[in-house]
Parts: structure tokens; C-alpha cells; sequence
């Protein structure tokens, strides 16, 4: 047994020196990563909330300018949201949830790593704005028109615009990666029903990622090509509309509230079990709680415009949907009380946080269910109600259950435990200075304090209201000093944790402390949603070591979506560098859109393609243990990978079309004047190329399959040069349009639209070369097939796109008179 706990650590021995630092993909060494990175947002985050509470507390005070104080709560607001909240939950996701479900590493390792390198780019980048002194100052949500380049003509919008489409890739790739690691690299009898509850929580999240996020990257894409080339999207003038971008901007952030707080619900979950000695109360419908959570999330995103004007209906439907989001949360809350009373508390410091939580989130959500009522929330729009009610809901949701998992989740990572006594500390300072700082902004919103500006008069009611929220942040900051000051000492001399020291039930406390590179010598054989405490010895119930499917290879296993029934073994690459080389590309790619220097643009775009060229290479020789299953199931990983983003990238069409609808609308004239309808005869015609190309895809792919290479090239030739030609004729018709994308938005968006979908179609053309390169080296036959397989399904999506989206949009729409 020793032997061959030796020999497994030897294979999975993590790389050491340049690979260790750039090319490592254990999820593991990730999640460490995105840990630290998010903390270090936080804390400069957390420096700007400063710089805004000192700037408040006196009035008149001058410390900052009204400039410099635009672009601190800007990027306050920014660096909370997208560079501290999710990453860091993901980072916890990247740490656990494999331990949680049994498995040694996430589903993509390398697509790991990349989301963790453009994350850090894309927070780097955005923080490069403060060199130039040009930081964004729109807002965290940067509402149109005031952040179009007529009223911000510097660059700190781009930073913030191209930033955020950068940070969107990190997040959509960490999403996918978690989706097709729950469910399909659980340990055998982890049936879907005894999936952990934070793993519940970050699937549900992650869903809601695959759909959200890419509606934000539309309203990005939209606002940088008005800010960069002169198009109109958000200008009544040429036919756009300004509320394009605010319902845009809340169809993503609405649901990003629930991204937020939907992974802390599954640690406070966790929490709640482990230390009320008990499973949680109503465990099923606490997961299906998480999912209608993230369903309801996308249907009351206009609760966040009920003061910009619309119809009763429109209002009323929008406020009832508003008053159902809290019912699935309300259930949450009645199941941890629940557990909590109904179990033996041993009160920790983990613990302590999660109560705070509870009474901090309920508050939220109570000053939160007013908002339905119209007429109070016009009253209270843009005041400081909000800013309190907002706080409430993501600090209570989220930092709160945050603290919690970090004392609870840090011994099984550095293998030591956090002193009690300095951990009660600091969550007392943190609970009351958290308080302090923002429940007197419910008073200020009621007295009429507007959020966002940078000074006010003596008098009016708010001074000492303000002076106390800033001690109160000093006493909040303080507690985070604590913290960081408990872990240097647990670091130092902290008392070890050993493999299970709160005694919990779920997988990830089976292993050491930290655990090893491998995770498990042997995949477990689940038998509850807490196994632990379904086993009298952890060696009870343990996949048999003898088997090889089990133990001694560089691999992890693949089981059922619902039974978690075994069903192959998943070889995992050891190291990549491919990952950061695509990173460093998209990062060339948005500074060159920044500046904008094509050639640097051009240059990104080349590495791009050349890394996704040696991230897609096949090897010639397969592993001996690899099965045929693994050679040539079309339901692979890389397939799930792919159909996950099929639906990002169908949701980001979605969002353009939806505003191509919004646009014609509300538009007198669509087309406008002097602009004749659609010419037809060119879209059909690259409608009928584009179906037999599907056609010659599906020939190519079955005469791989039956082992007739010769019938497979000329499929993938025949769908080259159909592709290609539907290419040529999108470029005729831009070169002979009779309009051009700055004199309207109608001739903006049908530039985008087309032009979106020609890159779509010229990805797809390069992936076919880089196929048919493959298949003439021999690297495909009827046994390993599943890259062309891929390929195919992503060419089928871009025929699909056509089809079903801009082909009745942009050509068929204006027939109908829908204007």
C-alpha cells in the first residue's frame, strides 16, 4: 500500500521551477491562485472605500476632487463586483469541488488556467488606468449617454468597457469548466440527488453565467464600438436608444446578484451542516431552491428601471416578479434555522460568521421586498436607501459567508487552523463595523442624501450620520487587518488541522491536510450526501485500490450524469503553457483596441489563433490505457466544453437580435429614410451554402466513422469551399451596402450582427483547415474522432445562428412591417 501510495504521488508530482510558476493547471495550485488574487482586489477595493468614506465624512470636505472621486467609486464598484465577489468564490470552487465530488482535478485543467490568466490581465489592465490618471468614471454600471465619448472623451471608459469584455471570457470558461466537472466527474454513487450543497449552488451559479454574462459582453461590444468607430446604438438622433443599454446592462446584472450570493448560500450551507452535527434540513429542496433562484433571476431585471417610465402592465408584471425572487431564498433561510435548531451547535468562528450573515441578509431582503411597491421605490431611487439596501444584500450574502469559508475550508489548505480567540475578534469588528457603516445610509437615503455625489452642504441632516459611517468603515477595515494577521499566525504556529478537524461529512475532508497532488489514492464509493458520516471508518466504502480503473494513473474518472454510475477514465494533462500564450494574445488583442493600434490587435489575433492550434492538437500515439471510449465517443468532455459554448455564444447573439427588435421598436422608420428593404436574393443564396455546408460536415463525419478517410476529406473540402463562399458573399454585400454603420443605428447594428457572425464563420473555416491538416497526417480515423465530431457541432451552430436568428432579423423583419 505504501508502494503504491509512492508511485501514485511520483506520477502526479506537481512540475517544478518555470513549469510550476507558468504552466501549472493543477486545480489546486488555481484556486490558491484566485484566492490570493481576489483578496489582494479586495483589499485595494476595500482602499478606495476608504478614500470615499474619508472624502464623506466632513462636509465640504476637499480631499478629493470631484474627477478623482468619479473614477474611486467607479472602480470600487468595479473591483467588488467582477475582480473580488465571483473570482474569489470561484477560487474556493476551483480548491474544493473537486474534493467535495470525488474527483482529482477539474474537467479542463488547461481551460482552468486560462481563465485564471485573463483574470489577472484583465485586472491589471483595468487597474493600468490609474497610471495614465484616466481611470473609468461612468459608474459601475456606466449608464449611456453620459458615458458615450461626446461626454467622456478620455480613455477610462475603454479601460472599462474592453476590461470587462476581457473579464467575461474568465468567468464564461470558469463556468463551463464547473458545469462538466459536477456533472460529469462525480465519484461513483454520488447520484445527482447527493451532490454537495455548494456544489449545488456554484452549478446553479454557473448556469446562470453561461446565460448572463454574454448579454454583457453584447452591451460592451455595443458601447466600445460607439465610443471607438462613431456607430449608434444608444443615440435617439440616428435611431438608437439610450434604455438599449440599461436593459442590457440589467438582464446581466440582475442575475449577477444571484452569481454573487448563490455559491455563499452553498457555504453557509456547509457550515450550517458541519457544525450543527446534522444534515441539512429539506436538503433537496434547499439545491432546488439555488436553481429557481437563478430561473427568477432573469425575469425582474426591470425593477432596476421602474423610474426611467413604462407601461402599468410592463410595471406591474416586473413588480410581482420581484416579490416571488424572495420566496426561494425565504426557503434557504427556513431550512439553515431549521437545521440549526434541530442540531448540536458547536459555535465557532465559522459559525459566528454565518449567523451574522443570516441576520445581515434578512435585513437586506426586508429594506429589498419594498422595492416592488412603486411608488416607494420612486421615492427612494438613487439615494442612499439603495446603497445601504445594496450593501446589505451582497456583504450579508456574500463577504459574510465568505469569512465563514475561508475559517472553515483554510486548515484543509495549509494544514493549519486559525486561532478562536482572534477569529472571534475579528468578527465582531467586522459585524459591527460593518453596521455602523452602512445602516445609517437608510436613514440618509430617507432623508434624501442622492448616492454618488462627492460632497454636500452643512445642515442638511447627514453630517454626523456620515462621520459614523466612516468609523465604522475604519472599525470594518480593521477587522479585515485581523484576519490577515490570524492567518500569518496560523501560518507561523497555528495548531495542526489534521484530515478532519470539525468533524464534517463531506469527501473533501477524507483526505490530508493539505491533501495531496492526486487528492484520492482511491475514488471513493459515495453512499449519502454526507459520506463520512455514512461510513463508521473513512476506509469503509472506499472504491477498491486493486482495480486499475482506480488508482495509479495520471487521470480522474468519468461517470453517469444522473446515476454517477462509472463510465471511463479521463486522462489529465500535467502541465501547459498554451494557456498563458492565449492569455497574453487577448491581452495584445484590448490594448491594441485601446490605443487602437491595428498591428497590435493583428498580432493578438495571430497568437490567438496559434495557441488554439496547439491546445487542439491531437496526439498521433494514445496513451496505452486509454480506451476506445476515450478515442472516439462523441459525448466526450471537450464536447460538453463545447456545447456550453454554443449556448454562450447563442446568448450573445440573442442579446444583438433583441436589440435589433428593441431598436426597430421604438424606431419612426426602420429601415430609415433613403434606405431601400432587404435585397433577398444574396441571403438565400448564402442560406442554401450554408445548409449543404451542414450537409458536407455530417458526410465528412460519418465517413470517418465508418473508416472511409478518402469520402472524409472531400467532406471537409466541400465544407471549406462552401463556407468560404459564404463568406465571399458577406463581403460583396458589405463592399456594396448602400449605407454605412455610422449614419444610423440601423445601418450599426446590421453591420455588427453580419460581421459578428463572418468571424464566427471564419473561426469555424480555420478550425476546418486545422482538421483537414490533421486528417491528412493520419491523426483521425474511425477510433478517434472526437475533435472532428466538435468541430462539426460548432459549424452546425454557426448555420443555426444564420437561420434562426439574423437571417429573419436583419432580412425578413423589415418586410413585415415591424417598425
Amino acid at each position: 500500500m505504501v508502494q503504491a501510495s509512492r508511485e501514485l504521488r511520483e506520477r502526479w508530482e506537481p512540475p517544478a521551477g518555470l513549469a510550476a510558476l507558468l504552466g501549472s493547471i493543477d486545480h489546486k495550485v488555481i484556486g490558491v491562485r484566485y484566492i490570493f488574487t481576489a483578496f489582494m482586489f479586495f483589499l485595494l477595493g476595500g482602499i478606495l472605500a476608504l478614500l470615499i468614506r474619508l472624502q464623506l465624512a466632513f462636509p465640504e470636505e476637499r480631499l478629493l476632487s470631484p474627477e478623482a472621486y468619479n473614477q474611486i467609486f467607479t472602480m470600487h464598484g468595479t473591483t467588488m463586483i467582477f475582480l473580488f465577489s465571483t473570482p474569489i468564490l470561484f477560487g474556493l470552487g476551483n480548491y474544493f469541488v473537486p474534493l467535495l465530488i470525488g474527483a482529482r482535478d477539474m474537467a479542463f485543467p488547461r481551460a482552468n488556467s486560462l481563465s485564471y490568466w485573463v483574470y489577472l490581465f484583465g485586472g491589471l489592465f483595468l487597474y493600468s488606468s490609474f497610471l495614465i490618471g484616466r481611470a473609468p468614471d461612468g459608474g459601475w454600471f456606466s449608464y449611456v449617454p453620459l458615458t458615450t465619448r461626446q461626454y467622456s472623451p478620455g480613455p477610462g471608459l475603454d479601460f472599462w468597457s474592453l476590461g470587462l469584455l476581457f473579464l467575461g471570457i474568465a468567468t464564461t470558461i470558469g463556468a463551463a469548466n464547473f458545469i462538466v466537472t459536477i456533472l460529469k466527474l462525480r465519484a461513483p454513487g454520488m447520484s445527482i440527488s447527493r451532490i454537495p450543497l455548494f456544489c449545488w449552488t456554484l452549478l446553479a451559479t454557473s448556469f446562470t453565467v453561461i446565460f448572463a454574462m454574454p448579454i454583457l459582453n453584447a452591451a460592451n461590444l455595443l458601447l466600445e464600438l460607439q465610443r471607438q468607430l462613431g456607430w449608434h446604438f444608444f443615440d435617439p438622433a440616428y435611431g438608437g436608444h439610450p434604455l438599449l443599454w440599461q436593459h442590457l446592462f440589467w438582464l446581466f446584472g440582475h442575475p449577477d446578484v444571484y452569481i454573487i450570493v448563490l455559491p455563499a448560500f452553498g457555504i453557509i450551507s456547509e457550515v450550517i451542516a458541519a457544525f450543527a452535527r446534522r444534515p441539512v434540513v429539506a436538503f433537496v429542496l434547499v439545491a432546488m431552491a439555488s436553481v429557481a433562484t437563478a430561473i427568477i433571476g432573469f425575469g425582474v431585471w426591470v425593477h432596476h428601471m421602474f423610474a426611467v417610465g413604462m407601461s402599468p402592465l410592463a410595471t406591474s408584471f416586473f413588480s410581482a416578479a420581484s416579490f416571488v425572487i424572495g420566496v426561494p431564498a425565504g426557503l434557504q433561510m427556513f431550512a439553515w434555522i431549521s437545521t440549526l435548531l434541530t442540531g448540536r451547535v458547536w459555535l465557532t468562528t465559522p459559525l459566528r460568521f454565518v449567523i451574522g450573515a443570516l441576520v445581515i441578509f434578512v435585513v437586506g431582503g426586508l429594506s429589498g421586498v419594498m422595492f416592488p411597491l412603486i411608488a416607494f421605490d420612486r421615492q427612494v431611487t438613487d439615494s442612499y436607501f439603495i446603497v445601504a439596501h445594496f450593501h446589505y444584500v451582497l456583504i450579508g450574502g456574500m463577504l459574510f459567508p465568505l469569512f465563514a469559508g475561508l475559517y472553515y475550508w483554510l486548515p484543509k489548505i495549509t494544514g493549519r487552523l486559525l486561532d478562536e480567540w482572534w477569529g472571534t475578534f475579528t468578527f465582531w469588528l467586522i459585524f459591527v463595523g460593518f453596521n455602523l457603516t452602512f445602516f445609517p445610509m437608510h436613514i440618509q437615503g430617507l432623508l434624501g442624501m442622492p448616492r454618488r455625489i462627492y460632497t454636500y452642504q452643512h445642515g442638511l441632516g447627514w453630517d454626523n450620520l456620515n462621520l459614523l459611517e466612516t468609523i465604522g468603515a475604519g472599525l470594518l477595515g480593521l477587522g479585515v487587518l485581523m484576519f490577515i494577521l490570524n492567518f500569518w499566525l496560523s501560518l507561523r504556529s497555528g495548531q495542526r488541522a489534521g484530515p478532519n478537524p470539525w468533524g464534517a461529512g463531506t469527501l473533501e475532508w477524507a483526505t490530508p491536510s493539505p491533501p495531496p497532488p492526486y487528492n484520492f489514492r482511491t475514488l471513493p464509493l459515495v453512499r449519502g450526501a454526507y459520506p463520512l458520516w455514512d461510513a463508521e471508518r473513512l476506509g469503509v466504502g472506499l472504491w477498491d485500490a486493486n482495480d486499475p480503473t482506480s488508482a495509479w494513473e495520471h487521470q480522474t474518472l468519468a461517470s453517469d450524469l444522473l446515476t454517477a454510475e462509472p463510465q471511463d477514465k479521463v486522462p489529465l494533462p500535467r502541465y501547459s503553457y498554451v494557456p498563458l500564450g492565449l492569455a497574453l494574445s487577448i491581452l495584445l488583442i484590448c490594448v491594441g483596441a485601446l490605443i487602437p493600434w491595428v498591428w497590435l490587435m493583428v498580432v493578438g489575433g495571430v497568437g490567438a489563433i496559434t495557441a488554439i492550434f496547439l491546445w487542439m492538437r491531437p496526439v498521433l500515439e494514445q496513451p496505452e490505457q486509454a480506451t476506445e471510449r476515450q478515442r472516439s465517443d462523441p459525448h466526450a468532455l471537450p464536447r460538453w466544453g463545447l456545447i456550453l459554448l454554443v449556448l454562450t455564444e447563442a446568448a450573445l447573439f440573442g442579446a444583438l437580435v433583441a436589440s435589433w427588435y428593441f431598436l426597430q421598436v421604438n424606431a419612426p422608420l426602420w429601415p430609415p429614410n433613403g434606405v431601400r428593404l432587404p435585397e433577398l436574393t444574396l441571403p438565400l443564396v448564402a442560406t442554401v451554402l450554408l445548409l449543404a455546408s451542414s450537409v458536407t460536415v455530417i458526410f465528412a463525419g460519418r465517413g470517418l466513422r465508418r473508416g472511409h478517410r478518402g469520402r472524409s476529406l472531400l467532406g471537409i473540402v466541400a465544407t471549406i469551399v462552401l463556407g468560404a463562399a459564404f463568406l465571399g458573399l458577406q463581403i460583396y454585400e458589405f463592399m456594396h451596402a448602400e449605407f454605412t454603420p455610422t449614419a444610423h443605428a440601423y445601418g450599426s447594428l446590421w453591420f455588427t450582427l453580419l460581421g459578428l457572425h463572418g468571424l464566427h464563420v471564419l473561426i469555424g473555416l480555420l478550425l476546418l483547415l486545422a482538421v483537414l491538416y490533421w486528417l491528412r497526417r493520419g491523426y483521425f480515423d474511425k477510433d478517434r474522432h472526437t475533435t472532428v465530431h466538435t468541430v462539426s457541432l460548432y459549424w452546425h451552430f454557426v448555420d443555426a445562428v444564420w437561420l434562426i436568428l439574423i437571417l429573419p432579423a436583419v432580412y425578413l423583419s423589415p418586410y413585415l412591417g415591424v417598425h
